[in-house]
């Protein structure tokens, strides 16, 4: 997905990103709005363990 390529050295964000739903999640009192929070986090960790995308 080109809207989620890492070229500009923003590990950093989507990491504290990926923090910030883990923390939504846990306080989530809704299992659905939980589950939103776990798969965004889960979108985010998974960007930030990219490498960055040099021809971006």
């Amino acid at each position: 997905m080109a809207d989620t390529d890492r070229s500009d050295g923003k590990t950093d964000y989507y990491a504290r990103r990926a923090a910030q739903e883990r923390a939504l999640a846990e306080r989530a009192a809704d299992p659905s709005v939980r589950r939103v929070h776990v798969e965004l986090a889960s979108r985010y960790a998974e960007i930030a363990s990219r490498p960055p995308n040099p021809q971006a």
